[in-house]
């Protein structure tokens, strides 16, 4: 227990002085190494830990791949014609500008995996819109951060996929099981627009066919794409990583050779801002491993227990609070890096509770996914308040309703485990 102490605090120090979040963990677990093993493991093994972690995990090799893909649509135009299909499709409704934000999210959620790609690729196109249309900005940057959240929810998901290396639970399952409650957290966002006052302040586009008609013909390679990524993985043609490595083809033909757009050099700066990207998440992955590792060997896991007990005839109840916690670690701790260091720790804690381990798996993301959007430190708002130009403080009063919308879908998936595991059990049959 006095080694964990010593571990946490000195990680939250080197965090409150401003050093990185990876160099964070690395100096944290050099602490560690130095001042309790003191020479009792061999540096090598402990330093090779994450690096073996990652580069032994084939699942891992679906990240830079899906991180490709979505930077890959967003270039090529992809994103533009589904904005534009969606608004022609529902822009003529109450908050008709809106619910085609959340319709765009939904279906780009199909094809990236990434909330941030998303908030990014359709933040660009949609908040100057909701703000022409009525929409004042700091709402506008709200709602395009919390329907990009439907990303790593529906699937393929960046998120599902280092939860699956790091917790053994079956990728395809975690990916099923993401689907309703990502389709939840869309009608969720949609009826609370609705029923804003804002929403009626809301300039309308009238419904026109022929546009609506034009719109689909132009966004179809679009709409095809998760149609062939998600169809090809749940019929056994290939596996998550593969269909990873389909979206990246897929996405280069369409936009090299026929929407013509990805010109060598617009894919030559995809490749080098994905792989900056893949650098920086993949680097907090290692060190995170490295200091999850280290507090499953002292025992965090057991240190837990206590605070838990209380719960154990509650499978429900200890879900709740452990999402509750998670949230509340999402004010102050990147997604990715609450994922690495949480999931060896209380994937085998739930477990033993009787906890169904793939409705953990994607709850968990989905807790982990609202820091996203919650200051100071979500990225996806600090990408849309960026695009809209207002500060975070504007952000954090706007985001309130549409961040209760995402919870409540959280509660739902909660309380009734059948909505993240009826499509798992449908497709591939039930666990035994």
């Amino acid at each position: 227990m006095d080694a964990l102490i010593i571990l946490m605090v000195a990680f939250l120090v080197l965090l409150f002085l401003g050093v990185p979040v990876a160099f964070s963990f690395i100096l944290s677990a050099a602490l560690y190494v130095y001042l309790v093993v003191a020479g009792g493991v061999p540096d090598i093994i402990i330093a090779s830990r994450g690096i073996n972690f990652v580069s032994e995990s084939f699942s891992i090799l679906a990240v830079p791949l899906f991180l490709l893909s979505a930077r890959l649509m967003n270039d090529c135009g992809m994103t533009d014609r589904l904005v534009a299909f969606a608004v022609a499709a529902v822009g003529s409704v109450r908050g008709g500008m809106g619910h085609a934000v959340v319709i765009s999210n939904m279906v780009m959620a199909g094809m990236s995996g990434s909330a941030t790609a998303d908030a990014a690729g359709i933040g660009q196109a949609v908040i100057p819109a909701l703000v022409k249309a009525g929409y004042s900005p700091q709402s506008a940057a709200a709602l395009s951060a919390a329907a990009a959240t439907i990303g790593p929810i529906i699937p393929p998901s960046v998120a599902m996929v280092l939860y699956s290396a790091l917790s053994s639970v079956s990728l395809g399952r975690l990916l099923l099981g993401g689907a309703v409650p990502g389709v939840l957290i869309g009608l969720f966002l949609m009826v609370n627009l609705a029923f804003s006052s804002e929403a009626g302040r809301l300039a309308r586009v009238p419904f026109d066919l022929r546009r609506f008609l034009w719109t689909t013909k132009d966004a179809f390679l679009s709409l095809l794409m998760p149609l062939i990524i998600l169809g090809g993985m749940f019929l056994g043609v290939y596996t998550p990583t593969e269909g990873a490595a389909v979206a990246v083809a897929y996405a280069l033909f369409v936009g090299a050779f026929i929407y013509r757009t990805l010109t060598p050099s617009v894919t030559w700066q995809a490749f080098q801002a994905t792989a900056a990207t893949t650098g920086a998440v993949l680097l907090i992955v290692m060190a995170a491993n490295v200091v999850s590792w280290i507090m499953i060997a002292e025992g965090a896991g057991d240190a837990l227990l206590p605070f838990l007990l209380p719960l154990h005839s509650s499978p429900t109840i200890t879900l709740l609070v452990v999402c509750f916690v998670v949230v509340l670690l999402g004010t102050a701790m990147e997604e990715v890096t609450m994922l690495v260091l949480l999931t060896p720790i209380l994937a085998p804690v739930v477990a033993s509770y009787g906890i169904d381990p793939v409705q953990f798996g994607v709850v968990f993301v989905l807790a982990t996914m609202i820091g996203l959007i919650t200051p100071p430190v979500g990225i996806s708002m600090f990408i849309t308040t960026h695009i809209a130009g207002v500060s975070s403080a504007q952000f954090a009063r706007a985001i309130v309703r549409p961040m209760l919308a995402i919870i409540a879908a959280l509660v739902v998936s909660i309380v009734f485990p059948e909505v993240v595991l009826w499509l798992p059990n449908l497709v591939l049959g039930s666990q035994p």
